[in-house]
């Protein structure tokens, strides 16, 4: 049976969730098919900090290599939040993540609360690019 709180969060702030689910809360990355570069297994941890609400700390974990950083996060209400920063020593080193709490059933059976989409790119060129799809599972998953 899944746990009351989850179908109590659906919809509501992301933080309640990255707080719910600990830290840090692992964001599962699977790449978007139109995307023409060559995707490894991905996966980012977010630690938020105690002392901020808008900062957060990124550690993309992309096979044996870790890179890190720190993003903006901004809530944008209904349970929508959006995560900006810039990785350095990378060819597309400026991203934007969306996420959001309002799923559909089928994302909610296989087993995740927060689900959103990863831009990437140079936005000094205004080239962001969706390159993954974003998700983060409930515990016991």
């Amino acid at each position: 049976m899944v746990q009351l709180f989850y179908y109590e969060t659906r919809g509501k702030c992301c933080r309640k969730v990255f707080s719910y689910e600990g830290c840090p809360t692992k964001v599962l990355m699977f790449p978007y098919e139109g995307w023409a570069q060559p995707a490894l297994i991905t996966y980012w941890l977010l630690k938020t900090y105690w002392w901020s609400r808008s900062k957060c700390k990124i550690v993309e974990v992309t096979g044996p290599k870790k890179t890190s950083t720190k993003g903006k996060m901004i809530d944008k209400g209904n349970g929508t939040m959006i995560i900006t920063g810039r990785f350095k020593d990378s060819s597309s080193p400026d991203f934007r993540m969306f996420l959001t709490t309002n799923i559909d059933p089928g994302d909610f059976q296989m087993g995740y609360c927060v689900t959103g989409t990863l831009e990437r790119g140079d936005k000094r060129k205004s080239d962001l690019q969706l390159t993954h799809y974003s998700m983060i599972k409930r515990k016991g998953y």
